[in-house]
């Protein structure tokens, strides 16, 4: 196991932040620990309930919240979104 930045954007802010995890993470543990920095800080909080998802910068497909980062093959510094999955 081995720390991983990750440049990471969580809806409503205004640039992407380093956010270092462990490399054996999984993407909803990303999720978790970046909103936990950033939400209620940087951004206003997501309402109540709000399913939150990550993509890679530039894509529309959500990642697998159970894949670990290692798993992936990412590269360092990677570009993630963090978004509320819009309410269907």
């Amino acid at each position: 196991m081995a720390d991983f930045p990750l440049a990471i954007n969580v809806q409503g802010d205004y640039g992407y932040k380093v956010v270092v995890v462990d490399d054996g993470c999984t993407i909803e543990k990303v999720i978790q620990t970046a909103t936990k920095q950033i939400v209620g800080i940087l951004v206003p909080e997501f309402p109540g309930g709000a399913v939150l998802r990550a993509r890679l910068h530039g894509t529309d497909k959500p990642l697998d919240n159970d894949i670990a980062i290692k798993d992936m093959q990412l590269l360092q510094m990677t570009a993630l979104q963090i978004y509320a999955d819009p309410v269907r």
